[in-house]
């Protein structure tokens, strides 16, 4: 069938891959065809299926998805979406602004704006608060969904390290950890085969660790520092209050009602930007403090740690990339190693010669 207008170019992700495809898109007659140069892209979508992942502003470019399906289409030219609209009647907004509305209707309208617009301004300074209403099946349901879609994206590069000898002393040290700072959560820890210098934890407790993380890490002392780190922005709930955030009222509310119908599509996003995404400076600096109270109750040296820091730090910028991608997650400030030498109090090792061996060999093939 022919298009109705001149193809557009975008990008395509599948859902299951991290791998982002360059498409072209033409409006035919019963929907959207979507096409790459190189074949590995053939989609139609029917209009009545579109549906808009996030807000749309002008200018700026917006995400398409399928009603069901974890297919995403980022659309660089937002005027596209006119185009769109005649045929897709779900991605039409209501124009409030009509002549003909009564003044009354207005003046409610507008009253009723200013109350969203203030709620909508105020909601990144309340993120904290909201993010403590959530109830926790809600949010392990969130991290077990976005756990496991994040490693099926990585498992092109990256399969998970399942050594049990390595899992053992991993749990073990876990285990260490939450006794030392008693909290609502129970974690599970993921290594995975990538060189990468990374960790990343998703809601409720869930936690991946890149096995190029533990070659640097300064021993078995330097990853209990970036684990305990990791289980501090758990415990504080950064990632819930990014993603408050980020998803506004909506999220908050399906929260508040137990609403998990959108868990695919935010479990979806979150998993292809986590390993990525950044907490704030005042996030860190917190997950720190958390991390360096876990060493000193569990009496383990925060010597490691600190050798963590002044190792990537040095190398951050340097061209290394696999070691400054800690850094592009992790947003590095100047006394972070200070930080450590001044607090830190333990003077034991966080795993016996053994163990450390098994969870450094836990990815060997």
């Amino acid at each position: 069938m022919t298009g109705s207008a001149a193809a557009i170019e975008a990008t395509f992700t599948d859902g299951r891959t991290a791998r982002r495809h360059a498409v072209r898109v033409t409006v035919e007659a019963e929907g959207l065809r979507i096409a790459s140069d190189d074949g590995a892209v053939s989609e139609n979508w029917p209009f009545a299926e579109l549906r808009l992942v996030d807000e749309v502003y002008a200018g700026r470019p917006f995400r398409l998805k399928r009603a069901s399906g974890a297919e995403r289409l980022t659309v660089a030219d937002s005027d596209f979406l006119d185009r769109l609209r005649p045929h897709a009647g779900q991605l039409r907004r209501k124009d409030l602004r009509g002549a003909n509305l009564k003044v009354r209707a207005a003046a409610w309208v507008g009253a009723t704006a200013a109350i969203l617009a203030g709620f909508w301004f105020l909601l990144p300074l309340a993120a904290g608060p909201v993010a403590s209403w959530v109830p926790l099946s809600w949010e392990e349901g969130l991290g077990r969904t976005v756990q496991s879609q994040a490693l099926a994206l990585m498992a092109a590069d990256s399969r998970v390290c399942d050594d049990w000898l390595g899992e053992q002393a991993m749990k073990k040290l876990v285990r260490r950890l939450s006794a030392a700072k008693p909290s609502r959560y129970r974690f599970r820890v993921t290594v995975v085969d990538n060189g990468t210098v990374n960790a990343f934890a998703a809601p409720g407790g869930y936690i991946v660790v890149f096995r190029g993380l533990i070659d640097h890490s300064a021993g078995s002392d330097g990853l209990a520092g970036v684990m305990a780190h990791e289980m501090g922005h758990v415990i504080e709930r950064h990632g819930m209050e990014n993603l408050v955030k980020a998803l506004g009222l909506s999220f908050v509310m399906s929260a508040l009602i137990g609403d998990t119908s959108g868990f695919a599509g935010i479990a979806t996003d979150m998993a292809q930007n986590l390993a990525t995404s950044k907490f704030s400076r005042d996030a860190e600096r917190e997950a720190d403090r958390v991390a360096v109270e876990m060493l000193n109750r569990a009496g383990i040296s925060g010597r490691g740690f600190q050798a963590f820091f002044q190792m990537v730090a040095r190398e951050d910028g340097s061209g290394e990339s696999t070691i400054g991608s800690y850094f592009a997650s992790h947003p590095a400030t100047g006394g972070r190693a200070q930080f450590v030498r001044q607090h830190a109090t333990g003077a034991g090792t966080a795993m016996s010669d053994a163990e450390w061996r098994a969870v450094r060999r836990m990815c060997n093939r």
